[in-house]
């Protein structure tokens, strides 16, 4: 029994990596040796590791830019994990024990699994469900894992989370324009819909989002709520959609 189900959830992880791999080549499955972080466990030290990379390699930016850069490495794994199992795949995983390799050379999360082999399967309503519950708990656990290493207030993690979510969820809808599964006036209209039931189902208020905005090129990006922070270094600049661009 315990062999058909490692075996279930490898094919079913194989598959989710497959489809993960065309939003970013970093989602794919957690290697042997790696420095993991996970949830309910000691991984307070490559937490620690994480923000101290950031500091050593950027210590003009300050602890506000070591924060943010630590929270985001963080949260933007699951967060992509829970858009893609509510669009792309039919089973979402268990996201709330999931595990993440830290890159100590790089600074980078990515890769991952799931300490528990428990996929639930449902239509795209019950799998954005299932989905939001699941990135609630990890969230909250993460949270608490970077609240031991430094203090962030959790209004700027909500507008960060939510950053990320709206980045994430206009990045898939640019890749199902680029493959003709939606066009681009449908664009603006299905992310307003999708973005309020993420809104909803992970309870987050309504201001900690921004807005869905165009350049002058004609391409939609996310007006952030919350700044990365990322102008604070010496090599570093204002994003496009930065809240402190002037």
């Amino acid at each position: 029994m315990q062999t058909s189900l490692a075996n279930q959830h490898a094919s079913r992880l194989e598959a989710l990596t497959h489809v993960s791999q065309q939003v970013s080549p970093l989602l794919v499955e957690l290697t042997e040796g790696a420095h993991v972080i996970e949830p309910n466990s000691t991984s307070r030290q490559e937490v620690q590791s994480l923000y101290q990379y950031w500091k050593q390699h950027y210590p003009e930016a300050g602890a506000v830019y070591w924060q943010t850069r630590t929270w985001t490495m963080l949260v933007w794994q699951p967060i992509t994990i829970a858009l893609v199992t509510t669009y792309y795949v039919e089973h979402v995983p268990s996201i709330s024990t999931m595990k993440q390799a830290v890159n100590l050379d790089n600074g980078v999360v990515g890769q991952f699994d799931f300490a528990e082999h428990d996929w639930q399967l449902g239509d795209q309503h019950q799998r954005l469900a299932i989905a939001a519950k699941e990135l609630k708990l990890l969230i909250a656990d993460l949270a608490q894992q970077l609240n031991d290493v430094c203090r962030m207030s959790p209004a700027t993690q909500e507008k960060l989370l939510a950053d990320t979510v709206m980045e994430m969820l206009l990045r898939g809808l640019n890749h199902m324009v680029s493959v003709n599964l939606l066009t681009k006036e449908q664009l603006h209209p299905t992310f307003a819909h999708e973005l309020q039931h993420w809104q909803q189902a992970l309870q987050l208020p309504l201001t900690r989002f921004g807005r869905l905005d165009v350049s002058i090129d004609g391409e939609y990006f996310v007006q952030r709520r919350a700044c990365c922070m990322h102008y604070r270094r010496a090599d570093g600049d204002y994003c496009q959609g930065c809240p402190q661009k002037k």
